[in-house]
């Protein structure tokens, strides 16, 4: 995702998601989130949307 990540944010992820890790990088910080369906995908996007976030890509491993 592009940009910075605030603590309080990251706090909610890993009460809500089951958040692996959240890496910074040179273009953005990179959040990696196990056990993702379709419904905990939709739910992750719109929170970090609503929380002013842009999304660079998906993957999946």
């Amino acid at each position: 995702m592009a940009g910075s990540l605030a603590a309080g944010i990251l706090a909610t992820l890993e009460s809500r998601f089951e958040v692996e890790s959240a890496e910074p990088r040179a273009d953005g910080i990179e959040v990696v989130v196990s056990r993702v369906d379709q419904a905990t995908q939709r739910a992750l996007l719109t929170y970090l949307w609503d929380t002013g976030h842009t999304i660079r890509s998906l993957g999946n491993c």
